[in-house]
């Protein structure tokens, strides 16, 4: 069954089949489950700095050439 997306039952199922992965016999593979988690987190994180930072160049892009100030700069 499919629970409603960003329930706490829809991501009990998604981390249901990450957690089949974990194997007594192949403990490389949940130390790997461990890493691939951590990697996402920084991958995300790197995509969300460097969208902020493209966001700055563009307001700083529009004041030089409009004139205009924002809050922000």
């Amino acid at each position: 069954m499919r629970h409603q997306y960003g329930s706490k039952e829809f991501y009990a199922e998604q981390f249901a089949d990450l957690i089949a992965d974990v194997q007594h016999d192949s403990p490389e593979c949940s130390d790997n489950l461990i890493a691939g988690f951590l990697l996402a987190l920084d991958d995300w994180r790197k995509y969300h700095v460097n969208q902020i930072l493209e966001l700055d160049r563009v307001e700083s892009n529009f004041n030089d050439q409009s004139g205009i100030q924002t809050e922000a700069t």
